[in-house]
């Protein structure tokens, strides 16, 4: 008798949709600043070419020399302080916005509540990153925070570049 593996039950189309865009915008501000922080070194500093400007605080994460951005990315992944919800946590609450969207008769305010739990943990995530990055900059001496404010200028002088100007 041949062992086959159990069927995995299939994940419709439109479930898969929603999870990857939901799991985009979840991570967006960490994928903005360590996605586009480490892509594309620059040869000067090892550090990005250009700036995504989809993030408020990007400019100032490329602008930081690569030790230093790292630990800031470092302190988002650890949670700093242990209060960012795990993988699982935010999970649960794209299931509960699932829920919720295939409810018949459709509770908005259920919705609403979810979307905004996820707004909150957002900014906890941007909260966590700020932190850690004015840490960072806090222990610049004068001067080094004088040569950090100069290549601020520099990214936001060059602005976004297309990705075929990467290639």
């Amino acid at each position: 008798m041949q062992d086959t593996p159990p069927k995995r039950p299939r994940i419709s189309r439109r479930i898969k949709v929603i999870l990857g865009l939901s799991l985009a915008l979840n991570l967006a501000v960490v994928g903005l600043i360590a996605g586009t922080a480490l892509r594309h070194g620059d040869e000067k500093r090892g550090g990005p070419r250009s700036a995504g400007f989809g993030a408020y605080g990007l400019p100032y994460m490329i602008a930081l020399p690569r030790e230093e951005r790292r630990s800031v990315i470092q302190a988002v992944r650890a949670g700093k302080k242990g209060d960012l919800p795990d993988r699982a946590a935010r999970r649960a609450l794209y299931l509960e916005a699932l829920t919720a969207l295939r409810a018949s008769p459709f509770d908005a305010q259920a919705l609403s509540d979810v979307v905004t739990r996820q707004a909150q943990t957002t900014i906890r995530v941007q909260q966590v990153a700020q932190d850690a990055w004015l840490e960072v900059v806090a222990n610049m001496s004068d001067a080094e925070r004088a040569a950090y404010a100069e290549e601020i200028e520099e990214v936001l002088r060059r602005g976004p570049k297309s990705r075929k100007s990467h290639q």
